[in-house]
């Protein structure tokens, strides 16, 4: 009796990992941009098979440049409270998807997505214990503006269940994410947004997980600029060089440009040369 339930109890585990190893259909035949493990990635995806605007085909392929998107993406706050709340991406998100994103857009078709999973890092314990938070979702162009479907914020990584079935930590548990839906889920993301960005907006007034940005943020700040008197444009405070971002200290922006940099570099997205050179430009601005 006890090598019979030994037996089931193994092939149940088999059969779990089994599962957990096999990626769903929507990934199935995903064209990956970006890939670190199976649990950070962007891909392409076939848009999935939705009713109403779901059906509309995509602006794709589509040209956005690299400072626009991590301009967007800094902008997006998550509400905590009345009186606090955090970014939806980190830094170092922000730099990856800045990276990766303008590729996929310009390879990605009318009929495609581009989803999207990223990890990071959070302390607790006075810094002994570190635990791993996931961001997912979507993006895609239409009306020639940048949507954003979020999925998850925040996803906590099942470490005792990564334990069990991947007790060498060979990277093998994948999870299943959410990456958003046009149709408004049951269980859709629901918290309240905020955008530090002129032109940030959500979709409808009853959906958080929407946001749609325009895609020429650029062109708005340098028409906005044009349009100030002198006399108002010695008032008004100076803007990143990022343009489209929100008006920003010269401290905290360098600070900004400092961890996108050491992002990039962690990512393998440029050389040692090249961050060093890129570092002492900085450091020169400083």
């Amino acid at each position: 009796m006890k090598s019979t339930s030994l037996f089931f109890l193994n092939l149940s585990r088999l059969f779990f990992l089994f599962m957990v190893l096999i990626p769903s259909v929507r990934n199935a035949d995903a064209q990956t941009i970006f890939q670190e493990d199976k649990n950070n990635f962007i891909a392409l995806v076939e848009k999935s098979d939705e009713t109403g605007s779901g059906k509309r085909a995509n602006q794709h392929p589509f040209t956005l440049h690299e400072q626009d998107i991590t301009a967007i993406l800094s902008a997006i706050q998550v509400v905590k409270n009345r009186n606090t709340s955090t970014p939806l991406f980190t830094s170092e998100q922000v730099a990856l998807l800045a990276a990766y994103l303008p590729q996929a857009l310009r390879k990605a078709t009318a009929q495609q997505d581009i989803v999207f999973a990223l990890s990071k890092e959070k302390r607790y314990l006075a810094g002994l214990k570190t635990q791993t938070y996931y961001v997912a979702g979507s993006f895609f162009v239409a009306d020639s503006k940048l949507n954003i479907l979020i999925g998850e914020f925040d996803k906590v990584a099942n470490k005792a269940y990564e334990m069990a079935y991947d007790p060498t930590s060979q990277g093998l548990v994948k999870y299943d994410f959410n990456f958003g839906q046009r149709e408004q889920a049951k269980f859709s993301f629901n918290t309240p947004l905020s955008f530090s960005a002129h032109g940030l907006k959500l979709k409808a007034k009853n959906r958080f997980d929407w946001v749609v940005a325009p895609t020429q943020l650029t062109l708005e700040a340098s028409v906005e600029e044009e349009t100030l008197s002198p006399s108002n444009r010695e008032n008004t405070p100076s803007k990143k060089n990022v343009a489209g971002s929100a008006p920003l200290p010269a401290e905290i922006d360098i600070v900004a440009r400092f961890k996108r940099l050491d992002a990039l570099k962690k990512a393998n997205l440029i050389s040692e040369t090249e961050y060093a050179e890129k570092r002492r430009q900085l450091l020169n601005e400083l």
